[in-house]
């Protein structure tokens, strides 16, 4: 039971980081999109 102990501790999550790594960029390139649409057309909201 000790090693089944062991293992549990270091377990890392390796595919749930990808995905949101993936996703923190993916929002920012939308961000930064919208953000060249706006400052490309002079508007100020």
């Amino acid at each position: 039971m000790a090693k089944k102990d062991k293992e549990d501790d270091e377990f890392r999550p390796s595919g749930t980081i990808a995905v949101l790594t993936i996703f923190v960029i993916t929002l920012i390139a939308i961000w930064a999109t919208i953000y060249m649409i706006l400052v490309r057309q002079g508007g100020t909201l």
